[in-house]
């Protein structure tokens, strides 16, 4: 995912692996932004944030969550 390449609707339609590019929310078209807000995964990315403000000074970007936590995603 942080490259962009991986079992993503977007990146899979791109190659017409799947028939849409739509997340299964119905808002918007499944990226790797979309997937950093979509409601679908809340749990997990909520649990993501926990760990980070429980071992790093915060604010934490976007970039750092996904590059360091990218396991526990």
């Amino acid at each position: 995912m942080v490259t962009g390449h991986g079992n993503i609707k977007s990146y899979l339609f791109k190659y017409k692996i799947n028939d849409s590019r739509i997340c299964s929310c119905k808002r918007g078209e499944q990226t790797i932004g979309h997937i950093y807000e979509c409601e679908l995964v809340e749990q997990e990315r909520d649990r993501l944030k926990a760990a980070v403000l429980r071992s790093e000074n915060c604010p934490v970007s976007k970039d750092k969550l996904i590059n360091k936590y990218s396991k526990e995603f």
